[in-house]
């Protein structure tokens, strides 16, 4: 500083300093949202955007061990609201992000930013589900499943309707033997983007136990989601990062769902 006195250079130090130190803390404050803020504010962000795809993967395995061939799936939300899913299992899939995201942020026990999110690009966190609100999310999804087979009757003067309708009442009294003693635990790993505050990976690890004539059962399922292409463009260098970890590309089959 040519021409200024010592003492004159020591006050602009200070002033200057003075000066940094608000902004340092206005950057402080914004980096120490709370896990509630981030997931309210990723699942607001998610909503607001009229357009995204997501790809992701589904898992069943037994305690035993026995593993059921993964389900994989494609997604694209338009307008908002309009979902078009695809999967590649003759079986349904219900999975809307946006509802996931929603439920969770009403009725989660528990979240919390987790190792890793300190990378200045991401915010990792685990997210509990309630266990009241898993097993009623699942005890519905189960009664229409049971209420769809019921839609596929056989016709009143069909040779097997007395079989079918038969058939019928012995699942609807094991599934409800079932869903009385059914309990399920759902936990959820949530990355997000820090700048556009949208989800960037969502995996999801359920377990289920209940009882089963007279045996105590338990079932694991894995659900990992990517998702990309937010408004018809990709989210930059934090979405290549995150793609690096995408499942390899597999043809999906046919249109499953259309809302």
């Amino acid at each position: 500083m040519r021409g200024m006195t010592a003492s004159k250079a020591s006050k602009f130090c200070v002033w200057m300093i003075v000066l940094a130190v608000p902004l340092t803390a206005c950057g402080d404050v914004a980096g120490r949202r709370s896990p509630e803020e981030w997931l309210s504010l990723s699942y607001s962000g998610l909503a607001a955007t009229d357009q995204y795809a997501f790809t992701g993967s589904m898992s069943m395995q037994t305690a035993d061990g026995m593993t059921f061939k993964p389900q994989l799936f494609e997604g694209k939300v338009v307008d908002h609201e309009q979902l078009t899913l695809q999967t590649s299992s003759e079986d349904p899939l219900h999975w809307n992000p946006v509802q996931v995201l929603g439920a969770l942020k009403d009725e989660h026990e528990e979240v919390r930013v987790v190792g890793g999110s300190s990378d200045g690009e991401t915010v990792t966190l685990r997210i509990t589900e309630g266990k009241k609100a898993s097993k009623e999310k699942w005890e519905q999804r189960l009664r229409q499943q049971l209420d769809q087979l019921m839609a596929g009757a056989p016709s009143e003067d069909s040779p097997y309707k007395d079989e079918w309708n038969a058939e019928l009442a012995r699942s609807k009294k094991e599934l409800d033997a079932m869903l009385s003693t059914l309990e399920a635990e759902a936990e959820y790993e949530l990355v997000i983007d820090r700048d556009r505050l949208l989800p960037l990976r969502m995996d999801e690890h359920t377990t289920f136990r209940f009882a089963h004539k007279g045996r105590e059962l338990s079932e694991e399922r894995k659900t990992s989601v990517r998702f990309q292409s937010f408004d018809g463009s990709s989210t930059g260098s934090v979405q290549q990062t995150q793609s690096r970890d995408t499942m390899d590309s597999v043809p999906i089959e046919r249109e499953k769902e259309r809302n």
